[in-house]
């Protein structure tokens, strides 16, 4: 145990600066664990992103990782001063982000935040658990992260002629991310991996035909919030990958911050308008072989 706690020591260091590295940001309890395995998740994920999409982040961007509720905004503040960022208007609301889930998270344009629940013992049994439970959470918040590089939104910038905040609409930013963190679950950890493609798409498609929630209400940031609009947000990206590519549900942020028209971006991208893909949707959210035809372009 010592001396696995020293090599880990040797590797990490709180925060750690480097391209191509967050910086990270932990409890003084079990420190060196807690920062090991942090920057661990980190490096997986951005490798996995540069190896299998091209897709790499140079600006500085903050991990946050804490077991303990109370200390997420300490933590938080901390990195922003360090880093030179502005301070937030108000905390992040770590009760409702931690509370009893396994692992909370949320990303923002400077800083990741994650928390999960305070184990017995911060042992070997704890990081092997987590190394299978964050890493794909992780990867979710990297593709926020990206989102907000491509579309040039650091600072937030606004739809052209409007006071709306350009990123969206959330069923697109939220199931684009839902996405990348499955395909990151299946590539990297062999989740699922015996699935075939059929297979993979019903399951998919499981939450978005139990939904009543339409696309159209899934637009406003936020609305996304729940299992059922989770889900729906999901499987309609996971539709237009399958139709086009994941690399599309990327490519469609980066035309956004050029054009700063989400109608625009999204037919130069996918070939339809928005409210096409919504019609669409519509008709084969709850018809399994209508989507097996309409991934295939039919």
């Amino acid at each position: 145990m010592v001396r696995w706690l020293l090599c880990s020591v040797w590797l990490f260091a709180t925060p750690s600066y480097g391209q191509h590295a967050s910086l990270i940001y932990t409890d003084e309890d079990a420190n060196v664990v807690k920062t090991a395995m942090l920057a661990k998740a980190d490096k997986d994920v951005r490798a996995f992103f540069a190896d299998t999409f091209g897709q790499t982040l140079e600006n500085s961007i903050a991990l946050i990782g804490t077991s303990d509720p109370r200390l997420l905004n300490v933590h938080l503040s901390q990195a922003l001063k360090e880093m030179g960022r502005r301070q937030r208007s108000s905390p992040v609301d770590a009760a409702t982000l931690c509370d009893n889930k396994p692992i909370g998270a949320a990303a923002n344009r400077s800083y990741t935040v994650m928390c999960w629940l305070k184990p017995t013992a911060y042992d070997r049994e704890w990081l092997a658990l987590i190394e299978q439970q964050l890493p794909p959470i992780l990867a979710h918040e990297f593709t926020h992260q990206l989102q907000y590089h491509l579309a040039n939104d650091d600072p937030p910038q606004r739809i052209n002629g409007t006071k709306e905040l350009l990123l969206g609409p959330s069923w697109m930013v939220e199931g684009t991310a839902e996405v990348f963190e499955r395909i990151y679950s299946v590539q990297v950890q062999g989740k699922d991996a015996a699935d075939t493609a059929d297979q993979a798409l019903f399951n998919m498609q499981t939450r978005a035909r139990r939904s009543r929630l339409t696309l159209t209400q899934l637009t406003e940031a936020g609305s996304t919030k729940g299992r059922g609009g989770y889900g729906t947000a999901r499987f309609a990206a996971f539709v237009l990958a399958q139709r086009n590519r994941p690399e599309d549900l990327l490519e469609y942020f980066t035309v956004l911050g050029q054009t700063k028209d989400r109608g625009v971006a999204f037919e130069k991208v996918f070939g339809l308008s928005f409210d096409k893909f919504e019609a669409d949707f519509e008709g084969i959210r709850r018809d399994f072989a209508a989507t097996k035809k309409y991934v295939k372009g039919q």
